[in-house]
């Protein structure tokens, strides 16, 4: 299990504002979902909607009016305040690609950073009906119930999730994964924020993305430690900001760690 890492006395009051943000959120997302959309590639290949700017806009303008000497870090528009201000990591649509499809596995994430520590989440999955929210040394809860990582120790019991398998390929791991799939029981590929959700919800053991950035991972890396497991980069460093993830129950983190490390020279 992951050593706690407990937030500062106004975590609480933080993670609050989050569930408003994220309340706000959903009413621009989920009315627009499976709706006529204006979609634009960006210059890294991945589609934006007009609704990821709008949510994304409409987040900003609230945590700046609120706190006007806070920063946000947002997918669309970038970082905007100080440096060393708490800072609000924001994935307006993470699984652009899936609302666009009209594929119900979507979130608007929502994390808070303080002294360089994520300390409030959210995950909100209006389409699938749940959301997730945690807190630094927990608790973590799926709408309003408490979730806890599973008990599975030995990683022949295992399920484990992956992102998209190319991405292994490119980066030397996909022998890694081959491993990985040989060494566990079943093997899903669930996707984006939902991976991880499942692993702090007990649903699944083990989730694994090889590329990454800081707006897909920040708020769940609060979610599941906050349900006592684990959460690092490929290379080990607990970090939501090295690129890739290995999230788990932490009784088979370092065992999957291994297994995905690449092929020497």
């Amino acid at each position: 299990m992951s050593e706690p890492v407990h937030g500062p006395p106004e975590a609480a009051a933080l993670l609050a504002i989050c569930q408003e943000l994220a309340d706000a959120a959903d009413a621009l997302t989920l009315p627009a979902f499976r709706q006529q959309l204006e979609v634009r590639t960006k210059a890294d290949g991945t589609w934006v909607t007009s609704v990821d700017e709008a949510v994304e806009r409409t987040l900003r303008s609230m945590i700046l009016d609120r706190f006007p000497g806070h920063a946000v870090l947002g997918e669309e528009d970038g970082r905007q305040g100080p440096p060393d201000a708490p800072t609000w990591i924001l994935d307006p649509i993470d699984g652009t690609t899936n609302f666009v499809k009209g594929n119900p596995v979507f979130a608007t994430l929502i994390a808070v950073q303080v002294d360089g520590q994520e300390v409030a989440g959210v995950v909100s999955a209006p389409a699938l009906a749940t959301r997730w929210d945690g807190l630094a040394g927990g608790p973590a809860h799926q709408d309003g119930r408490p979730i806890r990582v599973s008990q599975v120790a030995a990683l022949g019991e295992a399920e484990v999730a992956f992102g998209g398998l190319d991405h292994f390929t490119g980066s030397g791991r996909g022998d890694g994964v081959i491993r990985l799939v040989e060494a566990t029981r079943r093997q899903r590929g669930y996707g984006d924020f939902w991976n991880h959700c499942l692993v702090a919800a007990g649903s699944t053991d083990v989730a694994a993305e090889a590329a990454v950035s800081l707006w897909d991972l920040a708020a769940v890396k609060v979610v599941v430690e906050a349900a006592g497991g684990r959460f690092t980069d490929l290379s080990g460093q607990r970090t939501a900001d090295g690129g890739s993830a290995l999230s788990s129950n932490g009784r088979l983190h370092d065992e999957a760690l291994a297994l995905l490390a690449p092929a020497g020279p």
